[in-house]
């Protein structure tokens, strides 16, 4: 129990996955990829580790991980149906709503395209990468984590399921119930409709209706009000020229 997981129960109750548990790694998405690409991981499983080191956010961002941290990466065989910037989107509402159930806390939003949000603050983040076959969901997500460890130029940012309900997670329980959820929307046989996923990801959307700057999609900011996601799940900002549909991007909220 040292790893914070039951880790013979993980084992039995997650299945389709496979577990490849680690104490300590510098990045779960990192190894996953280095182990597919050797030959010696096989989809669909699951790369935990309870202490992770170094890990990555999107483009050059770092994540912050510490003890009562989930750290995780879910690997799943490539859909030819779902687009790689469409894995997010459908991972991140499947994870969100997950964690609703789980907690009871029904006020966890999304922000496009990776982000968990509570009040503002981030509880979680994903990161989603495709290559050999398989799509790498990489999930941090500060479960049992006290906001006052977390290094003082992110705590304002900073938010964590056991303070916001007021109690500590069994994370063993928690990532079975992520794990089951992820499988149901990213398999073929129960992926619901596009369409009904961006419906229900605009419902819990955080950007809709605010002043955002999108950075990295183009040469210059794209700045205007958030309005949703098109059909294919880009993001929608109005501008004066009229409404820029953004397939990738850093974000961030301007009022």
């Amino acid at each position: 129990m040292k790893s914070g997981f039951q880790l013979d129960l993980l084992r039995s109750s997650i299945k389709p996955f496979r577990l490849y548990f680690f104490s300590r790694l510098r990045s779960t998405n990192d190894h996953a990829a280095s182990l597919r690409k050797r030959h010696k991981l096989f989809a669909p499983a699951i790369v935990l580790t309870s202490h992770q080191i170094a890990g990555r956010g999107r483009g050059s961002n770092s994540w912050w991980s510490g003890e009562g941290s989930l750290t995780v990466t879910f690997v799943l065989p490539v859909h030819d149906h779902s687009l790689p910037h469409q894995i997010p989107l459908i991972a991140g509402l499947a994870i969100r709503d997950a964690l609703a159930r789980h907690s009871g806390i029904e006020q966890i939003q999304l922000k496009w395209p990776n982000d968990l949000l509570h009040a503002g603050k981030k509880l979680g983040g994903l990161l989603c990468e495709r290559l050999d076959r398989v799509d790498l969901i990489g999930l941090g997500l500060n479960v049992n984590v006290p906001v006052k460890a977390v290094p003082k130029s992110l705590r304002r940012q900073v938010a964590s399921l056991a303070e916001i309900a007021g109690l500590r997670f069994d994370m063993t329980s928690l990532l079975v119930d992520l794990s089951k959820a992820l499988y149901r929307s990213l398999s073929r046989r129960d992926e619901p409709p596009f369409a009904q996923i961006l419906r229900d990801y605009d419902r819990h959307h955080a950007l809709v209706g605010r002043e955002i700057s999108v950075h990295g999609a183009e040469e210059n900011p794209i700045r205007g009000t958030c309005v949703g996601l098109d059909k294919i799940g880009r993001l929608l900002v109005r501008q004066k020229s009229g409404i820029a549909h953004v397939i990738a991007g850093q974000v961030r909220v301007e009022n």
